[in-house]
């Protein structure tokens, strides 16, 4: 015989499964138990095998790699730039016979890695590839990873709150979902008002790997005034 508690169960399952199919556009990314919230409800698109990509402002786009890895994808939004943030590299394929420019930042889906020390050299990224044309951001689901960095393009370029960000792209792209550690990033990239230390933006510069990319260049002259002024004024 059921027990009351038994019973109360029942209901609620019940409750959760007949909610969950009402939904009219449910899409379901599975990542592991684990990861059970990094299930996205959008358009009835598995984001670990079809494309699916986002506009968050005019020529900025969110997409996961499914979609950033797709050369019909890229010839039809016009991608100029694609950035990558993943634990691995796209395809070579992807970009063979393109002038696709490149950037690619190698980075887990973790709550300690340290994306922040990226956020300046990501943001200067996408703002030249807005100056050419458009860009793609992605990382495997376009949930974490490349929404952090976008959020993170928008705080700066907007100056906007972690909170007014992450809002605007959510209602772009619903379901993403940075993990904690990101989050608290953002915040901290916020308080700092913006601005992220020269020895930081140096460990970001040795890292990445960039294609046809004018701030990699750039980015090593920032580098050393921001390393050698201070050790010139401790010296002096």
């Amino acid at each position: 015989m059921i027990s009351v508690r038994g019973l109360f169960m029942v209901m609620v399952k019940s409750a959760f499964i007949v909610a969950f199919l009402s939904i009219p556009n449910p899409v379901i990314a599975f990542t592991g138990l684990k990861n059970w919230s990094r299930k996205a409800l959008y358009h009835k698109v598995d984001l670990c095998t079809q494309s699916c990509y986002s506009q968050i402002v005019p020529g900025l786009y969110l997409s996961n790699a499914r979609a950033a890895a797709d050369q019909s994808v890229l010839r039809h939004l016009n991608i100029t730039h694609v950035l990558t943030v993943e634990a691995h590299r796209l395809p070579k394929s992807t970009f063979a016979n393109t002038n696709i420019s490149t950037l690619f930042i190698r980075a887990d889906d973790t709550p300690s890695t340290n994306l922040m020390s990226y956020f300046p050299m990501a943001n200067a990224f996408i703002d030249e590839g807005l100056q050419k044309g458009n860009v793609l951001v992605h990382c495997h689901f376009g949930v974490s990873r490349s929404a952090t960095i976008v959020i993170a393009y928008l705080m700066e370029k907007y100056s906007l709150t972690f909170e007014q960000a992450y809002f605007y792209v959510r209602q772009r792209r619903r379901f993403i979902n940075p993990n904690p550690g990101f989050v608290s990033q953002l915040k901290e990239y916020q308080r700092l008002n913006y601005d992220v230390k020269g020895f930081q933006r140096f460990e970001a510069y040795m890292n990445v790997n960039a294609r046809k990319h004018k701030y990699k260049i750039a980015s090593l002259a920032a580098v050393l005034v921001g390393v050698l002024v201070p050790i010139v004024v401790l010296v002096g």
